[in-house]
């Protein structure tokens, strides 16, 4: 609990330090026609997008549910997914969403490593479909942006390196736990020597008995690989969605010249970038990669900063929200067996 009040900290001084450099950088006036002359009807578009990514999210999840028997509802599916969301957001790296949905899952009555196995599943076809995906849109785009955009090779080669290791760290535990365990008792070892690490004998038992799940998990979906072309499907659709957010936000601020693909790409690009970002919702990487990537299509840079906090709102602090309502409404004390039936 301790941990997530600070990360809510965090989260809300950076959204406030956002404002703050917003209006200062650019002056309230600018910022204020800027957001009064924005076109609502495609700011409720972009919010539409993010409640069908939500929908999709869950639809994804209760496909990989079924796939591995699980009578779970999509209901609560749903209500589990939005938990997902208010914890992704205020956890580095997305950490705190998985451990949340599976204790809501085993409050509704899923076997825990039935859970554990689904949640497994979806973070896999996850990663494998954001990875498949910024390698189309790199090939789609790849020329455009290096012209653009400096630094543009480095960052995703960066971004697009770690999506890779974390694909073959994942492929390689499901294949070759042996050889992965070891070499990631190496890895704890080294951060050892230089100091990174304080309690190295604690790691590496941890390493062994989380390499040991993720196998025994793994062991089931590489069962039922058909199962789960389902769910792949349903998440690209679910990543466009999210891309297509800042389409409407640019449309909204009288932006009318980028084709919907060329705003795709860059969202897909910011993404690659901020998600390893060491605080909460990629928090800085996330507001410098839309700079970065979105800078070119803004004649004035007021009308760039409210394309930045309109969809930081709707893309991280709308979820925030939405997922603290159907946190609350699934709370230990009302999560009843009549509720997950």
């Amino acid at each position: 609990m301790k941990k997530n009040r600070l990360n809510i900290i965090i989260i809300a001084i950076c959204g406030i330090a956002m404002l703050l450099v917003t209006v200062v950088a650019d002056g309230p006036m600018v910022i204020l026609n800027a957001l009064i002359s924005a076109k609502p009807v495609y700011l409720i578009c972009a919010g539409l997008c993010m409640v069908l990514y939500w929908v999709l999210e869950a639809s994804t999840f209760h496909s990989v549910c079924r796939g591995i028997n699980s009578s779970i509802s999509y209901k609560d599916c749903f209500k589990t997914s939005m938990i997902g969301q208010l914890f992704n957001c205020i956890t580095p790296f997305a950490s705190g969403g998985q451990p949340m949905q599976a204790y809501r899952l085993v409050k509704c009555g899923m076997p825990l490593g039935q859970a554990s196995c689904a949640l497994l599943a979806k973070f896999i076809i996850y990663q494998l479909v954001l990875t498949f995906y910024s390698l189309v849109v790199i090939f789609l785009k790849l020329k455009f942006f290096l012209a653009e955009v400096s630094g543009f090779a480095l960052l995703i080669l960066l971004g697009f390196t770690i999506n890779l290791i974390v694909m073959f760290l994942i492929v390689g535990i499901g294949f070759f736990p042996k050889i992965t365990t070891k070499f990631l008792i190496a890895i704890s070892n080294l951060l050892g020597k230089i100091k990174i690490v304080k309690n190295v004998e604690a790691l590496n038992k941890k390493i062994i008995v989380e390499t040991e799940k993720f196998y025994e998990n793994f062991a089931i979906i590489k069962a039922n690989p058909k199962r789960f072309i389902l769910p792949s499907l349903i998440t690209v659709v679910q990543l466009t969605a999210f891309f297509t957010v800042p389409y409407f936000v640019c449309l909204s601020l009288s932006v009318t010249h980028v084709s919907l693909l060329t705003i795709i790409c860059a969202a897909a690009f910011v993404l690659l970038i901020s998600s390893f970002v060491p605080l909460p919702g990629g928090a800085g990487g996330a507001e410098g990669g839309f700079y970065l990537f979105f800078g070119m299509f803004f004649v004035h840079s007021g009308i760039l900063s409210v394309a930045i906090v309109l969809w930081r709102i709707l893309t991280f602090y709308l979820p925030i929200v939405a997922g603290m309502c159907f946190s609350r409404a699934s709370s230990p004390k009302s999560v009843t067996s009549a509720e997950c039936a």
